[in-house]
C-alpha cells in the first residue's frame, strides 16, 4: 500500500545536555524526587484533566509510573530507577536524587564527560569496597536473635512514607505486623531446596489501623449462610477441597464465542443446569468438604451442596487462585468436567472465623507446615490504604533481602554524609597517584571527587524540607538537624540515633566548604540506630545510579522517528 503523506525524516538532537529545555526538565525531575524524600516528604497529587482517580504519594515507584515523559533520557532514567525498585522495593528515590545530581552538577562545572566517567566509576568501586568491608563505620549486621533490627528496617521504610499517615503508636505496630509476616514466611524444615511462605494481603477500609492484623493461613470471605455452628459439625480435618477456575454460572455465554446446535425440544440452559447438578452429585459422593470457584457458582447448585454440607465459596478472583492453589495443594479445573480426577483435590487443615474490624473473614488453615500467612490491613480511607499496602509488602520485601546479606546501612541521612567523607578524605591522600592511573588531570580528578560527594550530600540535604538545613559533626561525620527551640544538647541524637550530642562536639552546615577529616569510629557504646535503610537496595541503587550517569553523560545525539 502506498504512503499518503510523505515520510517525515527523523530530529536530530546534538549534545541533548547542553540543550536548555532538556536541562529545564531534569532539574524538574530532580526537584519532584528530592520534595518527596525523607519522613516530612511532600506529597504529589497526579491526576489527568478529564477527571477520574487523583493519586496522592511520595513514592518513586508510584510516582514515575503515572508521569507522562516525554523526553528519551528521563524515560531512561525513570525506567532504571523502577527496575531497581522491582527487584529491591526501597531506595527508589536515592537513586533518582543520586543520578540527577550526578548529571547536573557534572554539567554545570563542565567537567570532560570522559574523565568523569572514569573518575566516578573508580569512586564506586572504592563505595563497594569501603561498604562491604569489615572496616565500614555506616554498616550494622542484622541480628536474627532479636527482631529489634528487623522491626527498625521495617520502621523506617513506614516513616520514609508519609501518605501513609500514620501516628508513632500505628507505626509500632504495623512494623511490628510486617516483622511477624516475614516470620511467618521462613521455613521451620530448612532441610533440602528452602522455599519462601507467602503473605497474601487484605485491605479494609474506614477502620481503625490498629484493627490491622496478621493470621496464618489464608483469610477470605465468609460463604453467603456459612454459620460457626457448621464449622462445628465438620469435626476434627483435614478437610477435602476442590477447586474450579471455570464459570459454574449456568450461562450459555460462558461456552465462549463457538457456534451451538440445539434441536427444538432441548433448553440449553436446563441441560447446562442438569450437567451441573450431576457434577454436584459426584462433589458430595467423593465426601469433599470446600468447593471453591474463582468466578460465580450457580445459586441452585450452591443450595444443593450446602444442603449436603459442602461449603461453597465463590467469586475467589484471579489473585487468590495461586494462593488457594499453595496452601491446599488443589489443582484448578477448568471445565466442567465429571467425573473430576481423583487428583485434582486438595486438603485443608481446618477452619476457623476470624473478625477484622466490622468484618468477618473466614480462615483456611495448610494441611502441611506451608509458611503462609495473611495480613489484614486497615485504613481511613482508600488513599492511606493503598499507600500502606504497597510500604508493607515492599518492607516486607526489604527484610527477606537481608537473610542474603544480613547487614543493614544506617539511616537519616548518615550513611550518605558518612560515605562522602570517607570519600573525600581517600582521595585526598592519593590525588597523584590516582589522577595519573586514571589518565585524567589532578584538576578534573579533586572536581570529579567533589562533584560525586557533593551528590551524596545532596541527598542528605533532600531530608530536610523545613528550612532548617543540615548539620554534620567534624568528629563522626554523621547527619545532624538544628536544635532551633532548646539551647542544651541532652537527649539529642544524629539522624540514624547512634550518636548522642554533647557539648564539644563540633558541627556544620552540609552545604558549606569545611576540612577534611577521617571518621571517628563509634565505640564502648550500647547505642542502637533507630532509622536503618536496606544494604542490598541502597548499595544497588548507589550502582545503577553511577552506571546510568555515565551512560547519560556520554550520550552525544538524541534520533527521535516522528512518523
Amino acid at each position: 500500500m502506498s504512503r499518503i503523506c510523505k515520510k517525515k525524516p527523523a530530529v536530530c538532537t546534538d549534545n541533548p545536555l547542553s540543550n536548555g529545555t532538556i536541562c529545564q526538565r531534569i532539574a524538574l525531575l530532580r526537584d519532584i524526587l528530592s520534595t518527596s524524600y525523607g519522613p516530612t516528604g511532600r506529597l504529589k497529587q497526579i491526576h489527568n484533566n478529564v477527571g477520574g482517580h487523583v493519586l496522592t504519594t511520595s513514592t518513586s515507584t508510584v510516582l514515575l509510573k503515572r508521569l507522562d515523559l516525554s523526553e528519551p533520557l528521563l524515560k531512561l532514567i525513570s525506567t532504571s530507577i523502577q527496575h531497581h525498585t522491582t527487584r529491591y522495593s526501597d531506595c527508589g528515590l536515592f537513586m533518582g536524587i543520586f543520578t540527577l545530581s550526578l548529571i547536573e552538577t557534572t554539567q554545570k562545572l563542565g567537567l570532560r564527560t570522559v574523565a568523569a566517567s572514569k573518575v566516578y566509576e573508580h569512586l564506586l568501586e572504592e563505595c563497594n569496597m569501603y561498604l562491604k568491608g569489615d572496616s565500614c563505620m555506616c554498616k550494622v549486621r542484622v541480628d536474627f536473635t532479636s527482631c529489634d533490627s528487623l522491626v527498625a528496617l521495617a520502621t523506617s521504610m513506614l516513616t520514609s512514607k508519609p501518605a501513609c499517615m500514620l501516628n508513632s503508636r500505628e507505626k509500632q505496630h504495623i512494623s511490628s505486623l510486617i516483622t511477624q509476616a516475614f516470620l511467618y514466611s521462613i521455613p521451620c524444615d530448612s532441610s533440602g531446596v528452602t522455599c519462601f511462605g507467602r503473605t497474601v494481603t487484605v485491605a479494609i477500609e474506614n477502620q481503625s489501623v490498629i484493627d490491622s492484623a496478621v493470621f496464618p493461613g489464608l483469610l477470605v470471605d465468609v460463604p453467603e449462610m456459612l454459620q460457626p455452628a457448621d464449622l462445628k459439625r465438620l469435626g476434627p480435618g483435614p478437610f477435602k477441597v476442590v477447586l474450579f477456575s471455570t464459570s459454574l454460572a449456568g450461562d450459555i455465554s460462558e461456552v465462549g464465542d463457538v457456534a451451538l446446535e440445539v434441536h427444538g425440544s432441548v433448553d440449553p440452559d436446563f441441560e447446562v443446569l442438569q450437567q451441573l447438578l450431576r457434577l454436584g452429585e459426584h462433589i458430595v459422593k467423593n465426601k469433599t468438604t470446600v468447593f471453591a470457584c474463582q468466578k460465580v457458582v450457580h445459586p441452585v447448585l450452591q443450595q444443593y451442596l450446602r444442603e449436603n454440607g459442602v461449603i461453597v465459596i465463590e467469586r475467589l478472583g484471579h489473585g487468590l487462585m495461586e494462593p488457594f492453589v499453595q496452601i491446599t495443594g488443589a489443582r484448578a479445573v477448568a471445565s466442567l468436567c465429571c467425573p473430576v480426577p481423583p487428583e485434582v483435590y486438595g486438603l485443608i487443615k481446618g477452619f476457623s472465623f476470624q473478625s477484622c474490624g466490622s468484618r468477618e473473614l473466614l480462615q483456611l488453615l495448610p494441611c502441611k507446615d506451608f509458611p503462609f500467612s495473611t495480613m489484614v490491613l486497615c485504613h481511613r480511607n482508600e488513599t492511606m490504604l493503598e499507600e500502606l499496602k504497597m510500604t508493607c509488602q515492599r518492607a516486607e520485601h526489604v527484610l527477606r533481602l537481608t537473610l542474603r546479606e544480613p547487614y543493614a546501612l544506617l539511616g537519616g541521612g548518615c550513611t550518605e554524609t558518612l560515605l562522602a567523607t570517607h570519600i573525600t578524605h581517600m582521595s585526598q591522600s592519593t590525588v597523584a597517584k590516582t589522577a595519573t592511573s586514571l589518565g585524567v588531570s589532578h584538576s578534573e580528578f579533586l572536581i570529579a571527587v567533589e562533584v560525586f560527594c557533593s551528590s551524596l550530600r545532596a541527598v542528605t540535604l533532600s531530608l530536610e524540607h523545613d528550612g532548617q538545613g543540615c548539620l554534620i559533626d567534624l568528629t563522626y561525620a554523621h547527619r545532624w538537624v538544628p536544635d532551633m527551640d532548646s539551647h542544651t544538647s541532652v537527649g539529642r541524637a544524629c539522624g540514624c540515633g547512634l550518636v548522642e550530642d554533647r557539648s564539644n562536639l563540633e558541627k556544620t552546615p552540609l552545604n558549606t566548604a569545611y576540612h577534611t577529616f577521617f571518621p571517628v569510629s563509634l565505640e564502648n557504646t550500647d547505642n542502637q540506630p533507630k532509622i536503618l535503610d536496606s544494604f542490598s537496595a541502597k548499595l544497588s541503587a548507589l550502582n545503577v545510579a553511577v552506571e546510568i550517569s555515565n551512560l547519560v553523560l556520554d550520550i552525544k545525539y538524541i534520533i527521535r522517528d516522528v512518523n
